[in-house]
């Protein structure tokens, strides 16, 4: 299954809700391995504690300023997602069917919210 609105709206049904408000906002960026291969498709924006509302943009292998984090997920992840009321993200990143990205720093990263959704996935960050 390939990351369209219709599977968009299953992942974010099964990502967690902010538990505060954030002072900056960074995006958590989702895109299919396969667009993220050939650098060319779309990727869909999430930003965790933001009344931001989600987003599709273009992709085209250059990663913006506003993105804090990128997910690139395998086709086998977005079933799994899809399939299952509450899939165990953690486990798809320990057996690489989603390949997390950290672009910003662990300060700028918790400034938005991010850091939690991190822990979450079972990741950890080091504290420089």
């Amino acid at each position: 299954m390939r990351l369209n609105e219709a599977s968009w709206q299953q992942v974010l049904a099964v990502l967690p809700e902010a538990e505060c408000e954030t002072s900056e906002t960074l995006a958590v960026a989702f895109i299919n391995s396969d667009d993220y291969n050939t650098k060319c498709g779309s990727a869909w924006l999430w930003w965790p504690g933001n009344a931001k509302p989600t987003e599709r943009c273009d992709f085209d292998g250059r990663f913006p300023a506003e993105w804090g984090m990128l997910l690139v997920m395998s086709e086998t992840a977005m079933d799994t997602v899809c399939a299952v009321s509450e899939p165990n993200m953690a486990g798809l990143v320990r057996r690489l069917q989603i390949k997390p990205f950290l672009l910003k720093q662990r300060d700028e990263l918790e400034a938005a919210g991010i850091l939690d959704f991190i822990e979450s996935l079972e990741l950890a960050t080091p504290k420089h």
